[in-house]
Formats: structure tokens, C-alpha cells, sequence
């Protein structure tokens, strides 16, 4: 059986991804407003986990909120999702993860977008 993106990538390199992702999205100019007054270490470990879990992880739990829900009060719009997927990109290449292997994880969130932003740009409610 071939090995998950998880077992491929190692759940250190997620980790340091992550939280390097998370370190720049909190000082971005476009998306770093979302973050005002949030955990930031909070944030990092959840989405240590629910990366994880995307990527294939069996024995790790994501115990965060259903993206939906989790997003919902939030003004996203398609730009601040881009603008997410350029920072991830950005943090992954720069840690030298493998272009196929960078290519599926930003291909995995992408399929995610319709649960954070919808067809016209704006926030569910």
C-alpha cells in the first residue's frame, strides 16, 4: 500500500510548517487583521492537527470546530483565502518540501475553500 502524504511528509515537518505558517499570517498586511486578539498557539496546535488529519494521519484527533462553523463570523473573501494559500505555499517551498508533495497538500485545502468562503467571495452565515 502506498504511503499517506502524511506518512511522506512526517508530522515534524508539519508541525514546523504550521507553525511557521502561523507566525506569518499573523503579521500579513491582507490577512493578519483575522488574528487580532486570538491564541496564537492555540490556533498553531489545532491546525497542527486538523493539517495532520488532512493529510492522512490516523492517530491524531483534531478537536477544533467544523471549518463551516469555524469560519463563519469570519468577512473571508476568495482574496484572503488566496492570499492564505500563497503564505502556506510560500512556507512549504521555502522549508524544502518536495514540489508534488507541496502540490497536493495546497490541492487538499484547496478542496476545503467551500467550506470557508463561498462562490461570491463572502462569509458563510
Amino acid at each position: 500500500m502506498p504511503l499517506s502524504l502524511y506518512e511522506r511528509i512526517g508530522q515534524a515537518f508539519i508541525t514546523d510548517a504550521v507553525t511557521e505558517f502561523y507566525l506569518r499570517a499573523f503579521s500579513d498586511p491582507i490577512i493578519g487583521h483575522f488574528f487580532f486578539n486570538k491564541d496564537r498557539a492555540e490556533l498553531t496546535e489545532k491546525q497542527i492537527a486538523f493539517a495532520s488529519r488532512m493529510l492522512g494521519a490516523k492517530d491524531i484527533r483534531y478537536r477544533g470546530a467544523p471549518l463551516r462553523q469555524a469560519h463563519s463570523q469570519l468577512p473571508l473573501r476568495l482574496a484572503h483565502f488566496r492570499r492564505r494559500q500563497v503564505i502556506m505555499g510560500d512556507v512549504l517551498h521555502a522549508k524544502k518540501l518536495e514540489a508534488s508533495l507541496r502540490e497536493a497538500w495546497l490541492g487538499l485545502e484547496e478542496d476545503l475553500r467551500p467550506l470557508i468562503v463561498n462562490a461570491e467571495g463572502t462569509c458563510h452565515s
